[in-house]
This record gives structure tokens, sequence and C-alpha cells, in this order.
């Protein structure tokens, strides 16, 4: 009977990594870091292709907005006699061609397509804007499933740490040196914590889709993270994430002023609203209108004729002088606009920059001091509580104190991270994956 015992056991020991290798990659799902999320996200979202597309059509919009009008081409029959409507018994009857040619002599078709290039060049910013956030997005999605991954391996080991203080608890209680409560109160913390894990694993399901999403993958695509350096629960030298100190936050400004694309977007708006308010204002001055005109008379000599007309802006209390309040308006606008993107910008760098110092300290903090001396508290509360020295909920309480402060320390890694991606999109910075990952 033993010896049938061990045929099977190493059986299926020399199945397993066959099985494990039928599953492949797929059956786990996708593997991302950072660098590879970004870069999908840059290639597969949707907002980054419509921008492009955006560009390409402000791009075709710049030649037509400086051509001159259609020529108009007129034909007629002139002075054919009734009721024969015969050319030979007039002279004056003849067949005519005549072409026409407006040629706005203002200066405003220059402008319009100077215009033109102002809007072609906001579009284009407003896609290096939308690709910056695409990133960024991606990034704090990234980060959210970091964090998720992480809580969850810690309320894993959680987990396994409580069933062997049941263990403990059950051992001690049959030998009648602690009481029953000890042992309900582990199991009730082991039935607490499955349901927590239970919660995190949907609330990780929910990052993944959201991650998904700004890949341009279905919602339900299985991802997995690749392991960060490891992160050993019940180890004094923690290793956490590195989370360097910034630069300074005046220097920040400065980049996000010369770098950012939606200030340059609202910059190029307003140099094309100043440009088409100067050509809205010489709209005022007539057009000239230029003509040729061929008569063939039949019986006669042909006859060519040359016409120059000018338009009369007679309605321009109505029509010209109210585009030019229209243009005025909207230049102001632009202007304002510009403003406010400033102030904007700095406002959001500023919270970001806050965020991730303070994040940056935290983790310090936590990897520095709170987690190793949670750890030390922990296992000096678990060898007490074997000789019997402290009861079952200050082991308990030490265990749960020790999960809450390595949770708080991936959520600041993971804020530190978010907060950098935001700071990245305002200064107008790529992603770039550091050199040791690349």
């Amino acid at each position: 009977m033993h010896i049938r015992i061990i045929v099977l056991a190493v059986a299926a020991l020399c199945a397993a990594p066959v099985t494990l290798a039928a599953q492949g990659p797929s059956a786990r799902g996708d593997t991302f870091d950072l660098a590879r999320a970004v870069a999908v996200a840059r290639v597969a979202n949707p907002r980054v292709t419509s921008a492009a597309a955006g560009v390409d059509a402000a791009t075709a919009r710049i030649r037509p907005a400086g051509a001159l009008p259609d020529p108009t081409l007129t034909l007629g029959a002139m002075n054919y006699m009734l009721p024969s409507l015969s050319a030979a018994r007039d002279p004056l009857s003849m067949n005519q061609v005549t072409v026409m040619q407006m040629l706005p002599v203002n200066g405003t078709l220059g402008l319009r397509r100077t215009v033109a290039r102002f809007d072609s060049t906001r579009v284009a910013y407003r896609r290096d804007a939308v690709v910056l956030e695409v990133e960024r997005e991606a990034r704090s999605r990234y980060w959210d499933l970091y964090h998720i991954d992480r809580a969850l391996e810690i309320m894993d080991r959680t987990l396994t740490v409580l069933r062997e203080l049941s263990n403990v608890a059950t051992t001690m209680y049959a030998v009648g040196t602690t009481v029953q409560s000890d042992v309900i109160r582990s199991q009730v913390a082991i039935t607490r914590m499955r349901q927590e894990i239970e919660e995190m694993r949907l609330q990780r399901f929910t990052a993944a889709s959201a991650l998904n999403a700004v890949l341009g993958r279905a919602g339900e695509m299985p991802i997995v993270l690749i392991a960060p350096a490891a992160h050993e629960g019940h180890d004094p030298t923690l290793r956490v994430l590195d989370t360097p100190p910034l630069p300074l936050l005046d220097s920040l400004v400065a980049l996000a002023e010369q770098h950012n694309p939606e200030i340059a977007e609202a910059r190029a708006m307003a140099d094309g609203a100043r440009t088409n308010e100067t050509a809205v204002r010489r709209m005022i001055y007539p057009d000239l209108g230029l003509g040729v005109s061929y008569g063939q008379r039949p019986g006669s000599n042909d006859m060519l004729s040359a016409m120059v007309s000018v338009s009369v802006p007679v309605f321009a209390r109505s029509r010209q002088f109210r585009m030019r309040d229209e243009a005025r308006a909207m230049r102001t606008g632009s202007e304002e606009d510009l403003r406010a993107m400033r102030l904007a910008v700095r406002s959001m760098l500023a919270t970001a920059y806050a965020e991730a110092e303070t994040a940056r300290r935290q983790v310090a903090l936590y990897a520095g001091s709170l987690v190793p001396q949670s750890v030390a508290s922990y296992e000096a509360a678990i060898a007490a509580y074997r000789v019997g020295r402290v009861d079952f909920p200050t082991a308990l309480d030490a265990q749960m104190a020790l999960l809450t402060y390595q949770h708080d320390l991936h959520r600041y890694e993971a804020m530190y991270g978010t907060a950098v991606a935001e700071i990245d999109r305002l200064i107008g910075r790529p992603f770039a994956a550091p050199a040791a990952n690349r």
C-alpha cells in the first residue's frame, strides 16, 4: 500500500510541469511592467489615434485657407432678335464667354493661411497633450494595480500567519494553557481576512479592467504585473521602490512653461486669434474683381472685353463691424484662456509636487521605522503568547498593525509613482523607463 502511494505521488510530481507548461502564459494573463504598459498605451489607445487623425485634418486645411476663390465662367447668347432668334439680323448679336476672378487685395488670404497654420500647430499640441495624458493614465492605473497586488500578497501572508496562530491557540487550549475564546477569535480573524481578500480581488479586477481600457484592450483580459524587488514581510531590512527627491518646484514650473503642450496649445490659439482679428479688420477694404469676355458675332468681327469690379461694403455696420467685434472678443477670450491655463498648470504641479514629496517621506518613514518596529513588536508578541505572557488579542493586534503598516507602505509607493506621472505630464516630459529596466 505504501509503495503504491509513493508511485502515485512520483507520477503526480512528474506530470505537474507538463500541465503548467501546457497552460502557458495565456493561462495567467499578459505580463506587464510599467515600461511595457506605457508603450502599449502609446500605440493602441484610440484617443492617441484620434488625435493623430486630427493633426492630419488640420494640416490639410492650411492650403485651402489661403487659396483664391474659384473663378466664375459665364456663357451667354446676347442680343438675339425676336421672334426668330436669328443672329444674322442684328450686328450686335453674339455668343459670349466671360471669365471673372475675385482677387482679395487686402492681404486676408495670407492671414487666413497663417490662422490655419496656427490652428494646425494648436491641434498638434493637443495631440501631444493627449499622448501625455494617456501615458499618465496608464502609469496611474498601473500603480493602482501594483498597490492592490502588494496588498493581496500581504493579506495572503497574514492569512497564513492567522492560521498558524489559530493552530497555536488550538494546541494551547487542548493542553489547558489558554481559554476557548482565543480559538474562537482566531477563527473569526481568519474568516474576516478571507472576506477582505475576496473584496480586494474584486478591486483588482476593477483596476485591471481600467488599465486594459487605457491599453486599448478588452476589460476582462487578464493582466499580470512583473513582480518588483522582493518586499520581505518580516525582514527589518525592507527593500522598497526607488523614490528619489524631485527638483525644486520653481524649476518644474519653468519646464512646464516651456514644454507643457496644453500651455503651448493655448498660446497657439491666442496667436491664431490675434491674426484672425487682423484679417477681419481688413475685410472692410473692397475686394477686386478682374474679368475677360469674348464675344463671337456671326458674319462680323469678334469682340474682346476686359472688366474690373470692386465689392462695395454697404452693409459694413451689420456685417464687417460685427465680425470685427466677434474677432476682438475671441482674441480676448483666448488670451485669458492662456493665462488661466498657466495658473491651472502651476496649481496642479504644486499639488502633485506636494503629494510626491509627502509620499517619498512616508515611504522612508515606514520602511525605515514603522514596518521594522512593527515586525519586532509582532515577533515579540507571538513569542510571549506561546509562553502565556500575553493574551491572544495582543498577539492578534500586533499582526494587524504589521498588516496595516505594510499596506500603507505600498500605498505610499503607488502614491509617489502616480504623483510623478502627473508631474511628467504637466512639464511635458514623456515617460522613459529607468536604465536598469530597459
